[in-house]
């Protein structure tokens, strides 16, 4: 009977190795991950929250022209068309906020990253023209 219990005791510990593992290293189990859309102030509570975290990033995916005339203070500026090439780049468990102009292009970015097996992925509900509606800041206009 002892010897039947060693291949069962193996097994069962892969599984929770797997499940205490997670999908990255030092992060969240897949059933953890956070890929969601947020209000404008929710995003800026987060900025306000994780701004200063160097594994907080904050990705603006529209184009560098639009980017130029006015941004989230602190974001970075990675085109839409241009993000699956910049993909294996960014460490999957870092902690993300993505926006575009109205969340057209950033709800594909989204889906690109949860496929991907980002932990944690927030959009901006409404984007660029919610973010403004709530007068929240933006530079580089």
């Amino acid at each position: 009977m002892a010897v039947h219990l060693h291949p069962l005791l193996a097994f069962l510990s892969v599984v929770v190795l797997v499940l205490a593992g997670g999908c990255l290293e030092g992060s969240p189990a897949p059933d953890d991950r956070v890929v969601r859309t947020i209000t404008p102030s929710e995003a800026s509570a987060l900025i306000e929250e994780r701004g200063d975290d160097p594994g907080f990033v904050i990705i603006d995916v529209r184009r560098p022209d639009e980017f130029a005339g006015g941004h989230i203070p602190g974001a970075v500026n990675i085109d839409s068309a241009e993000f699956s090439e910049h993909l294996n780049s960014l460490d999957a468990g870092a902690t993300y906020l993505i926006y575009c102009q109205r969340a057209g292009r950033s709800s594909g970015v989204r889906e690109l990253m949860r496929e991907a097996g980002f932990c944690e992925v927030y959009e901006i509900e409404g984007g660029m023209n919610a973010w403004n509606a709530a007068g929240l800041p933006v530079t580089g206009s």
